[in-house]
């Protein structure tokens, strides 16, 4: 009776012992560690702003990451407080190791020193740089021009720009015309049209 019960006791034993083994082994957490609504991030250097970005929704993860999954507003200064341009898009991801915003979705820059609107479904920024750049489609309108192409580098500024394989300019003049419901509105006339192959 006495070997059955050490025989009982050595077998509950390993019985315990494989089920420990078998809960050690869980997946890791890999979403986010910290949630935020109506985010606002002050850039500045030497006491001034220089940058704030704004979103609806900020996810923070471990290893320093953020996650803008709504929304994202970027306005960029001057140093003397002058608004220079805004950055908008649907969401954004910052990776914290390079420093580099990504933005997805209608991507829109205006430019107010130059004023110049760019469209993008993807642009990066790098703010060590003061830089935007995309490899993606980009249309940039001015007063007097539409430009297309295939990647582009930008200051953040939007004060000057450089698309890389452009396809297109057209120049526009604006002409006051009588439209039909007798408002005097601007029409958008094309003059001349450039494709650059």
């Amino acid at each position: 009776m006495k070997h059955f019960f050490i025989l009982l006791l050595i077998l509950l034993s390993f019985a315990c012992g494989s089920g420990l083994q078998e809960n050690k082994s869980f997946e890791e957490y890999s979403g986010p560690i910290m949630e935020a609504d109506s985010v606002e991030i002050l850039y500045s250097d030497s006491a001034k702003v220089r940058v704030i970005v704004k979103a609806s929704k900020q996810y923070d993860y471990e290893n320093g990451d953020r996650e803008f999954p709504n929304d994202i507003f970027i306005e960029f200064y001057e140093p003397d407080g002058t608004l220079s341009s805004t950055l908008e898009a649907n969401s954004a991801y910052h990776t914290k190791e390079t420093d580099i915003y990504k933005a997805e979705g209608d991507v829109e820059v205006i430019g107010y020193i130059e004023p110049r609107k760019l469209n993008s479904e993807e642009l990066f920024w790098e703010p060590q740089k003061e830089e935007i750049y995309t490899e993606k489609f980009v249309r940039i309108q001015s007063e007097d021009q539409i430009s297309t192409g295939t990647g582009l580098r930008a200051k953040q500024d939007f004060s000057s720009y450089r698309i890389l394989n452009p396809s297109g300019t057209i120049y526009l003049d604006e002409q006051e015309t009588d439209s039909i419901d007798n408002d005097n509105q601007e029409e958008v006339k094309t003059e001349e049209v450039q494709i650059n192959s």
